[in-house]
């Protein structure tokens, strides 16, 4: 119960971004076809994840060094100096 509570709380601190535009998954699709293309492969949610931030023009903040495998992502780490 207390987990549920907690989730309650974050969706209401932050927005949810959902996966309903068109333009995410014509860009997630780009990207693993870029990926592909280059050899290299990362998790499919990732891949969603990273689309997302891009067609939103968002910056990306993870410390998922698979993301470092997507171009033209903006894309920041604090836990690195």
């Amino acid at each position: 119960m207390r987990q549920l509570s907690n989730l309650n709380e974050i969706c209401r601190k932050y927005e949810i971004l959902f996966l309903d535009d068109i333009d995410i998954i014509e860009r997630a699709c780009e990207i693993n076809a870029d990926l592909r293309r280059r050899g290299l492969t990362i998790q499919e949610a990732d891949i969603l994840i990273a689309a997302t931030a891009m067609t939103r023009d968002l910056i990306l903040v993870s410390n998922d060094s698979d993301m470092l495998r997507i171009e033209d992502i903006s894309l920041e780490n604090w836990l690195q100096s």
